[in-house]
């Protein structure tokens, strides 16, 4: 069973997932966030709508605590436009971090979180499907390497599984030495944003351990990059890796969203990235990729 903001799932329910995006988001009320805050559920339920029409099914909102995250909002959109809606536990890299974790202990922490994950958030007791910690550009901070020791004691203890944040997809294979010091399962582990560094070598060593990663910069960057990072996925695939490759989108902006007049929508990875993904690959991997990858990682 798969835990999504209306309840828990069959995963053969989830349909074509995309596991890494932000549908009710308000990070701060700063002017230079304004294009990040997506608070809207209007212009969210008719995006999601765009989404369903191309057979968009289920949705991860990787908005974390003290970043706006909102799982009443996501469980309200779900129940308007009835696409599963998932959201997480755990928290973004040491810049977003709640200044209150600084007051908290190491124990009080690993209850804060423990708690969400078997008791639910708000008072309809939501539950998170996953955790999420972040990383700086090529740094582990100190008080980012604290998190995740405290997650990994969760992780052991709850098998809730990670979807990371590899700030402009660096540090990934730091935090997977960090994870295996700390006893974490790799199988459930899921690397975000590595697609940025278009470095197949460096991906390839990632999924070598186990891990699963997340090609979720697809469609915001220059259409050439798509075309070039299909190209990677194309050499994943052939090396034997494809259990491990999930894709989305990371649309968390005004910018990149249909409803507020932007591009590319998140239809767009099942439209256009599909059509071009089948011409150089195939359509069994897409489907395999989009649906029965987010399903086996989020079953636990």
């Amino acid at each position: 069973m798969i835990r999504t903001v209306r309840g828990k799932i069959d995963g053969k329910n989830l349909g074509n997932t995309l596991i890494h995006e932000h549908i009710y988001v308000k990070p701060n009320e700063l002017f230079d966030y304004y294009d990040y805050t997506l608070d809207n559920p209007d212009k969210m339920i008719e995006e999601l709508d765009f989404f369903k029409k191309s057979n968009g099914r289920s949705i991860v909102d990787l908005t974390p605590i003290n970043y706006g995250r909102n799982p009443i909002a996501l469980f309200n959109i779900a129940k308007k436009t009835s696409v599963n809606l998932m959201f997480v536990t755990g928290f973004h890299k040491e810049e977003f971090m709640p200044k209150w974790l600084d007051k908290m202990t190491d124990d009080d922490i690993y209850i804060f979180l423990k708690r969400e994950i078997l008791e639910g958030v708000t008072e309809k007791n939501l539950l998170p499907v996953a955790m999420k910690f972040g990383t700086s550009n090529n740094k582990i901070t100190a008080k980012e390497k604290r998190i995740i020791e405290i997650e990994a004691k969760v992780h052991r203890d709850t098998k809730i599984p990670f979807i990371t944040h590899c700030d402009k997809g660096t540090m990934g294979i730091q935090q997977i030495q960090l994870l295996e010091k700390f006893g974490v399962d790799l199988k459930k582990v899921c690397l975000s944003h590595v697609d940025l560094t278009m470095d197949y070598a460096y991906i390839l060593e990632i999924v070598k351990t186990g891990a699963s990663i997340s090609f979720d910069h697809v469609g915001r960057d220059p259409l050439y990059e798509d075309f070039n990072k299909i190209k990677i996925l194309s050499k994943l695939i052939q090396a034997g890796y494809i259990d491990k490759i999930n894709i989305s989108g990371d649309m968390g902006r005004k910018k990149y969203l249909n409803s507020y007049n932007g591009k590319p929508g998140l239809d767009y990875i099942l439209t256009d990235f599909r059509e071009n993904f089948i011409k150089e690959i195939d359509e069994k991997s897409f489907d395999k990729i989009l649906i029965e990858n987010p399903k086996r990682f989020l079953e636990w």
